[in-house]
This record gives C-alpha cells, structure tokens and sequence, in this order.
C-alpha cells in the first residue's frame, strides 16, 4: 500500500511539472505575444475614445452661464433658455393676489451658475388662475378662530354682527357679498371677500313678522330684516327631495305674528314648511 501512495504522488508531481513547462512555453509563443497586443489595442480605443468624450463634452464652448429669470415671464424665459441651447421646463405654479401670471419667481439652477448645453432648467411661476379652497366654517364657532382660518386660506374677510340670543359671541353663518349663505363644504377660488356673521345681543325689542306662505329662502330674508334669527327648521312628510324643499312653504311659526314689539332682538323663530299639511300634523293643531 506504500508503494501505491509513493505513485500517486510521483504521477502528481510530473503531472504538475507538465503544466508549468506548457505555461512558460505559451507566455515565450508568439501566441501569446498575438494576445497581448490585440487587448492592447483595444484598451487604447476604448482609453482614446473616453479621452474624445470628455475633451468634448467638457470643451469651454458647452458650458453656459446661467441668465437671472425672475420677473420675465414664462414665455420670455423659455425663449432666452432655447437661444442657449437649455431645456425650460415649468415646474410648478403658485399663488398671489399681487403676482404677475406666468411671472417667474424661482429657477433651478439659479442665476450665474455654470451648465452645460441641454441641460433642462427648472422654472416656477405664478398662477394665472386662483386655486379653489373649502370654507370649512361651521355655525357656533369661534369668530376669532373662524377669521384666522379664512385668512390663511387666503380669504378676504369682512366682519358683521347681528342680533342672536342663541349664539352670542359665535359664528352664525359666511355669506357672499351678495348676502347668499355659504355652507362650510363650499370652495370658492382664493382672494374671494367673505362675509362673516357672528351673534350678538341687544335691549332692542323688535316685532314678530308673518312668514307664513314663504319658501324657506324669503323665509329667512324675512325673519333677518326683522332683527330675528332663524330657529329649528322642520320639514313635512310630503318634503322627499332638495327640489321638494326649495318650493315648501312655510306651514307654521311657533311665534304668533305681530306689529308690537314683543321680542327681543335675535331671538329665534322656529318653522314647519311643507308641500301640505300632514294629516297627523293636522289633528295635532
């Protein structure tokens, strides 16, 4: 068995010494020599042919100064951008009551800054057209709270006051300038005047007027002219729909109408409006 083990590594050894000899004769063959020179040829290719890149697309006559924009407008800018061979691109748009649409306001890169030809160039202006923001003003809030949050929604708010036992020193409503309600989901475009309504009290007494017959919108007209706020608003069986209740009519009014001053100023009058009488609702009166 020693014998066997002596072999194996004898026959190793040879086999060993074999394939050195073979790779000393290659590197000393004109084979070899063949090698080394077609992968230097082509290392200097490829090292030439990113030495032309460079050279070119780092050359003095590529690179650009960047032109101050801001206050041109868009369509000015993207002119003077193309002359020098840069890409305009309008990134976004804010804003402003007091900004010139399609004014430019910010570029990226900025102003005397160093790029190369066609490179894209970032502009912001502002917008031509306000966004549209909700309300979001609910009844008995608070009106200096309510007035801050118009304001950063960019509104213009004009403050009013009016007679209201039941929300003294709380919003009652926003109105239009043409005096119409506005409900807290309603978007109207930024910079719009809003009129905003809060309770107050008074000694005055006022009397209470008749609105029976009326929709609820000359219903309510009524009722303010009258220094008096709209109570609780009931409608009838025969109300199904938005159409429905835009043509009820007032069926009842809690407070008896008359000509003598008998209220306080604000106080409320509670309304049942209807298409018609409902038959529970009769036998009840």
């Amino acid at each position: 068995m020693g014998r066997d083990v002596h072999a194996a590594y004898q026959f190793r050894a040879i086999h060993v010494d074999e394939r050195m000899k073979q790779w000393f004769r290659y590197m000393f063959s004109r084979s070899f020599i063949r090698t080394v020179f077609r992968l230097g040829i082509v290392w200097s290719l490829l090292l030439g042919g990113l030495w032309f890149y460079l050279k070119v697309y780092t050359q003095p006559g590529s690179t650009r100064l960047m032109p101050d924009l801001k206050t041109a407008t868009l369509q000015e800018a993207s002119d003077e951008l193309s002359s020098l061979g840069l890409v305009p691109v309008h990134l976004d748009s804010i804003y402003s009551r007091k900004g010139r649409p399609f004014e430019v306001i910010d570029q990226v890169p900025p102003a005397a800054s160093k790029i190369k030809a066609g490179r894209k160039v970032y502009l912001t202006t502002y917008r031509s057209t306000p966004p549209f923001e909700r309300l979001g003003i609910e009844e008995g809030q608070d009106p200096g709270i309510a007035r801050i949050v118009l304001e950063n929604k960019g509104f213009e708010v004009e403050e009013t006051f009016e007679p209201n036992l039941a929300l003294v020193g709380r919003v009652i409503r926003l109105e239009d300038e043409q005096g119409n309600s506005l409900a807290p989901d309603v978007r109207r475009p930024k910079g719009t005047r809003v009129v905003l309504v809060s309770g107050t009290t008074t000694r005055e007494l006022v009397g209470v007027p008749n609105v029976k017959g009326l929709t609820l919108a000359e219903a309510r007209t009524t009722v303010l002219k009258a220094k008096m706020s709209l109570g609780l608003v009931e409608f009838a069986e025969s109300v199904e729909d938005a159409s429905d209740s835009a043509r009820a009519k007032v069926l009842e009014q809690h407070l008896l109408p008359t000509l003598d001053k008998a209220v306080p100023a604000g106080t409320e009058l509670d309304l049942y409006l209807g298409l018609r009488w409902d038959r529970g609702r009769i036998e009840q009166n």
